[in-house]
């Protein structure tokens, strides 16, 4: 009987699959044994470091590595990663705290700077895509798995951004003291990447359209 011809590539990659798989299953055995309270914490956390990384318009020039880990090249990266439809977010589950810890707080600053950037790129870039791709869909198996068990609590009540806006004062209506000062600008908070260039482009164009309509109502107003 003729038998399939696998090749050693092939095999390495299926093996590598395999495992991921395995860690996919004991990650959701230990996420089943937490409270519904520490899934819903560990689902905020996830929400607050979405906004580190940033693909803001002013990142632009080789100065900035482009997003390589998904389709779109960033132009909803953080919310791609909040989803677990990002590479990222497998990553991160896989490099844990300290990833974080070494650029906000351990490594000298010029070490510190694009640390996070630079260590999930090279490791993005040393995979095979089939096994990314893999990594991406074990990702988002594991946030939705999470997302069901943070619903049993009151996670709509703990939604971070209307807290956060109202504590800064980024709303007059919601501020209700001073708001406070930042101390913390010493630390390099945000992973940088270059914004798409889709994005910059409609940006140019948003400001383009605005500028014609100063113009324009300025005339109106000196006809008038």
């Amino acid at each position: 009987m003729a038998q399939k011809l696998i090749l050693p590539s092939r095999f390495r990659l299926e093996a590598s699959k395999r495992r991921e798989d395995l860690v996919l299953q004991r990650r959701l055995e230990y996420l089943d044994s937490l409270t519904d309270q520490t899934a819903k914490d560990y689902k905020l956390m996830m929400i607050l470091l979405s906004s580190a990384f940033s693909t803001s318009t002013a990142n632009v020039g080789s100065a900035h590595d482009p997003w390589v880990f998904d389709w779109g090249g960033g132009i909803d990266g953080q919310r791609a990663f909040r989803q677990g439809k990002s590479w990222l977010a497998w990553f991160v589950l896989t490099e844990g705290p300290d990833l974080f810890w070494s650029q906000w707080w351990s490594l000298p600053p010029a070490s510190a700077q694009n640390y996070i950037r630079d260590r999930a790129t090279t490791a993005f870039k040393a995979l095979p895509a089939a096994l990314a791709d893999h990594q991406r869909l074990l990702a988002q198996k594991f946030q939705d798995a999470l997302h069901e068990k943070a619903l049993h609590t009151d996670f709509d009540g703990s939604n971070p951004y209307p807290y956060s806006a109202h504590l800064r004062g980024g709303r007059p209506e919601q501020a209700d003291h001073e708001p406070f000062r930042e101390t913390m600008g010493h630390v390099p908070f945000l992973v940088n990447f270059r914004c798409p260039e889709e994005l910059v482009k409609r940006t140019e164009l948003l400001l383009e359209g605005r500028a014609a309509s100063r113009t324009t109502q300025g005339l109106v107003s000196r006809e008038a």
